[in-house]
């Protein structure tokens, strides 16, 4: 496995991933994000990192992928938040956790970010798990956080990884 910044060409592959989210009826508030990926991908600026996580072996196939988007405005460019998508075949096997890993690593170390968020739906435990296992601090509960594709509304866990709290 390897860990590399995205290129234009992975947006099909992250689409497909995000797509069978959505028929797992895991919802997930990274789908909004990953939805359109050549869009993502075309409008990150210099402030934002996109890493994948793809197998090294032939056919390489992107098994996950990470959103680290920094907060532009300059008095709050310590800030950023996090969005990760794992493919359904790829998860439980540590592929997640991989791919936290080196993005708060890339936060915390070369990006000096005091602080990364994130939102997780309520009902998602497996994320909450990594999230929790990553250093992140449940720090609030958001009602109705986001509508889903059917129409119903989530609560969301708002989420914060604080570099000082290590």
């Amino acid at each position: 496995m390897r860990i590399r910044p995205v290129i234009p060409s992975d947006a099909a592959a992250i689409v497909r991933m995000n797509a069978d989210v959505e028929k797992q009826n895991l919802f997930s508030i990274a789908y909004n994000q990953f939805q359109n990926a050549e869009k993502l991908i075309s409008e990150l600026t210099q402030f934002d990192h996109m890493l994948v996580l793809e197998t090294e072996t032939e056919p390489c196939e992107i098994c996950a992928a990470v959103l680290l988007r920094v907060n532009p405005q300059i008095f709050l460019r310590r800030m950023a938040t996090l969005r990760i998508i794992v493919d359904k075949k790829w998860q439980g096997k540590g592929i997640g956790r991989a791919l936290m890993f080196t993005a708060l690593k890339l936060a915390d170390d070369e990006l000096m970010m005091e602080r990364v968020e994130a939102e997780i739906p309520t009902d998602n435990v497996n994320a909450l798990k990594l999230f929790k296992s990553s250093g992140f601090k449940v720090e609030g509960i958001a009602k109705d956080w986001l509508q889903t594709s059917s129409g119903h509304y989530v609560d969301a866990y708002l989420m914060a990884h604080c570099r000082d709290a290590k």
